[in-house]
Formats: C-alpha cells, sequence, structure tokens
C-alpha cells in the first residue's frame, strides 16, 4: 500500500439490546408480595381467636317470651257494674171520696193565760270586779329628806359625792351614755321633761340627787348605810322598774319610801362612773 493512500478501517458493530423478558418482569414484582403474603398470613396465625358465644336454651327462650307483669294486672280497670235499674213507682190507686162525718166539731180550748214568773229580791252580782286599793304613799318630811341625801351622799370620812347642784342636768344630761342617749319611753319614766338646761320630775318623786360614785358602790355601801337596821329594812324589787334596780325601804315594819338607782355615763350596767337616786312616795309601778 503505498503512502498518501488512507486506510479505512471498518467501525466496530455493538450488538443490539434484546429485551427483557415478561416472565423476568413478573418475577420482579411478585417476589415483594409473596413475601409480604408470608407475613400476613403469620400475624393471623398467632392472633387469638374470639370465644364462641354461648347459645341460649329453648327454655330461657321460651320464659323470656311467657313473662307477664303481674303488677300491672292488678292496675287493669275493672268494669264496675252495671246499675240495677231502679222499678217505677207504682202508679197510686185513686182514692175514693170520703164522707162527711156527722159528729158535731168541739171548739178549741181557750189558752190559759201565762204564769208572771216571780221577781227576785236578790239582785244579780256585778261583774265588776273590786277596784285595788291605791299603794300606799309615803309622807317623808322635808327634814327626813334632807337627813336622808345628808347620810347617802357622804362617804366614808368628810367626802361628798353630791353633785346635783353643779353638774345636774347638764353634765348628767351630755356626757357620753347619758341622759341624752335614753329613748324618749326611759327618760318618761322619771321625767316629764328634761333637757341640758332645765328638767321635770314626774310627780310622785319626792326628790332626787346626782352622785359622781361608782353605781356599785352607792347600792353596796352607801344605800344601807342610810337607811341602817333595826330601823330600817331595804328589799330590792325582783323585776326593778323600767330596766333600773329598785329599792322599796320600810320604816318600822311600814312602807316607807321607794328608791330608784339610775346608772349614768360609761360603764357596764351596774358598774357606771355616776348614778341618779330617786326617791318615789309610792311605787312608780302603779303609775
Amino acid at each position: 500500500m503505498t503512502i498518501g493512500e488512507s486506510v479505512t478501517s471498518p467501525r466496530p458493530v455493538s450488538p443490539s439490546k434484546r429485551p427483557t423478558p415478561r416472565w423476568h418482569r413478573a418475577k420482579l414484582l411478585l417476589a415483594p408480595l409473596f413475601g409480604l403474603s408470608l407475613v400476613l398470613h403469620g400475624l393471623v396465625l398467632l392472633a387469638p381467636a374470639p370465644s364462641p358465644q354461648p347459645i341460649p336454651k329453648a327454655e330461657d327462650a321460651i320464659a323470656e317470651d311467657e313473662f307477664v307483669d303481674l303488677l300491672s294486672i292488678g292496675t287493669l280497670n275493672t268494669p264496675e257494674p252495671e246499675a240495677a235499674p231502679t222499678p217505677s213507682a207504682a202508679a197510686p190507686s185513686p182514692l175514693a171520696p170520703a164522707s162527711p162525718s156527722t159528729q158535731p166539731i168541739a171548739p178549741p180550748p181557750a189558752p190559759t193565760p201565762a204564769l208572771a214568773e216571780p221577781v227576785s229580791s236578790i239582785s244579780p252580782p256585778s261583774s265588776e270586779p273590786a277596784a285595788e286599793p291605791a299603794p300606799a304613799t309615803a309622807v317623808v318630811p322635808n327634814e327626813a329628806v334632807a337627813e336622808i341625801f345628808t347620810r347617802l351622799t357622804r362617804g366614808s370620812g368628810d367626802s361628798d359625792f353630791d353633785s346635783t347642784e353643779t353638774s345636774f342636768p347638764a353634765i348628767a344630761y351630755l356626757i357620753p351614755q347619758g341622759i341624752a342617749t335614753w329613748s324618749p319611753q326611759e327618760q318618761a319614766c322619771f321625767f316629764t321633761q328634761i333637757n341640758a338646761d332645765t328638767y321635770s320630775t314626774q310627780p310622785s318623786v319626792v326628790s332626787l340627787r346626782y352622785l359622781t360614785r361608782n353605781v356599785q358602790f352607792i347600792e353596796e355601801q352607801d344605800i344601807p348605810r342610810t337607811f341602817p337596821a333595826p330601823q330600817y329594812a331595804v328589799n330590792r324589787v325582783a323585776d326593778g322598774y323600767c330596766n333600773r334596780p329598785l329599792f322599796e325601804v320600810f320604816q318600822e315594819e311600814q312602807p316607807y319610801l321607794f328608791i330608784s338607782l339610775v346608772g349614768i355615763g360609761v360603764g357596764a350596767p351596774g358598774q357606771q362612773a355616776s348614778g341618779l337616786v330617786i326617791i318615789w312616795a309610792s311605787d312608780p309601778r302603779s303609775r
């Protein structure tokens, strides 16, 4: 072969690709499905089977069908018995006409005059109750009243607790828990009128004193010292008067006078810092 000649060699030809057979593709699809089916069958075999339901017996089914509520039988409305027809009243037979009587009719007897009731000479007792005797009124001379208050208002030694001239009614009326705080009914128990300047007592009041002394000491010390035994006897009335202590004083076993002890000012009942001593000529409860 000479130089210059081109030698062309033939190109190698690659073999043509053959198509994949169908059975090979089916094998690729069925292999995982087959493995999955094996797993599912294994799970089904391992799962516990439910217990079978008991078959009801024939006797039980018949008993349930034949059950009757006996309680409902008693509530059934029983038909009321029909009322028997009342026999019709027999028609009255016509009466025969009465024949006139031939006997003479006797005249009616004359009325007898009523007897007059005897008038009783005894008059009926009167229904009005007998009047109660008026309460005894004590007659206390002015000199005796002055002496009573002198003994009452002086404690041990020369102490004088009488503040009537300087503090009544102004101080007793205006202090905390004083007379101004009383209700009108309470004020009317002892006074017909009272304010910080003037006052007027009930008619049966003989006199009064305003003492700047503890009420407990007045009751336990001053009143017994003022009316010593055996000439006097002091009895405390159980219910009191207007929710205040009331004492009845006897002189030689005779009613003498009544005393009201009225606490004024701050303090528990029966222990106020000052008190009003009121002398009554008669029982104030009978007003």
